[in-house]
């Protein structure tokens, strides 16, 4: 796992039509090359760069000036190259994996050049494409932006917008294990989160965000970790079966696990469920030994519930499609 870009949810896979075989003596690092200062711990530098060799480094060559966290799959390598040290602003590009020479190309995503690209997290590449998570928002933003690749893994299109994530980097982001095209992500509702952009704006707009407090419309003073945090009574819960071409909201069971109908009278009802950024209740779980089997811990309503006595355990058999109330209250398991 690798701090502010790492992988999350992806296999291995046998590289394509290719007979060429990776020197056992090929190691790729990335190294801070100055010589009179301390290694810099956390954020990007400029100072670090990408090597390879492949004679324990009796010889070396660079790979990317100025790359800095890479991750290698059997069909991709992915290399993060920093742009602009004070701006913390990082760009990504990728080369197939499974070559004697590495041929580098930035991606390209829908946004163009208008937003800025602070970290990035390979969320899955079990089924030759890309599914990406990359944070346009400040380093230690609470969400992100899914986007799905072409089969070369250069081009982008957007898939999910406010795709929940942590300061550690995770992501609320599943796939239904042993059935492709079929994923599962929560994100923070729309609205919510302009709010929250809104309450930041004031006429001090100059000073950095967590050095100023804010004034809310109660009048209490609110500082933007606040808001941020508030944030967290407004996920949803999708999923996707056409691998991210389409989100929806999940539909909820018609029964709680008492036989009784399950009233919602809100017209945006639906299930909702945990996933790696709240690690207080079970896990999205899934396995390739029982196709189309998922639990996960969550409730019906407007938006996902952090109350332990509003989380209750569900259960599909058919890929996430129907749900089931298995139990009215929280039932822990751990993944073997």
């Amino acid at each position: 796992m690798f701090p502010l870009f790492l992988p999350l949810k992806f296999r291995f896979r046998a590289a394509k039509n290719s007979t060429f075989v990776i020197p056992q003596e090929r190691i790729v690092v990335s190294q801070d090359l100055r010589k009179t200062k301390s290694q810099r711990l956390g954020g990007w530098s400029e100072d670090v760069h990408l090597l390879l060799s492949d004679d324990f480094f009796k010889s070396q060559k660079s790979l990317i000036s100025r790359g800095q966290k890479f991750l290698i799959t059997t069909d991709f390598f992915f290399v993060v190259r920093v742009e602009d040290e004070d701006e913390q602003d990082v760009s990504l590009f990728i080369s197939a994996s499974n070559t004697k020479t590495y041929k580098f190309r930035s991606i390209v995503l829908p946004t163009g050049d208008k937003l800025y690209e602070r970290s990035y997290v390979i969320l899955d590449t079990s089924e030759g494409q890309v599914f990406l998570h990359v944070n346009h928002e400040r380093m230690k933003s609470k969400y992100g932006t899914i986007y799905i690749s072409d089969s070369t893994g250069i081009r982008y299109s957007l898939s999910l917008r406010n795709n929940v994530r942590t300061m550690d980097d995770l992501s609320d982001f599943e796939s239904v294990q042993g059935l492709e095209g079929i994923f599962f992500a929560n994100a923070y509702d729309g609205k919510a989160i302009q709010k929250t952009k809104n309450e930041w704006k004031s006429k001090d707009e100059d000073i950095p965000a967590e050095n100023k407090r804010k004034i809310g419309k109660d009048g209490s003073k609110v500082t933007p970790n606040k808001r941020m945090q508030d944030l967290d009574a407004f996920k949803v819960s999708y999923m996707t079966w056409d691998k991210g071409g389409m989100w929806e909201r999940i539909t909820p069971p018609k029964f709680d696990a008492d036989g009784d109908r399950i009233e919602c009278e809100d017209k945006d009802c639906s299930l909702h469920l945990h996933s790696l950024s709240n690690p207080s209740f079970g896990p999205f779980y899934t396995t390739e030994n029982s196709l189309g089997l998922i639990m996960g811990t969550g409730n019906v309503g407007k938006y996902l519930s952090n109350k332990e006595d509003e989380v209750n355990t569900y259960l599909s058999r058919d890929g996430g499609i129907t749900w089931y109330e298995v139990s009215n209250y929280f039932l822990g398991f751990v993944e073997y």
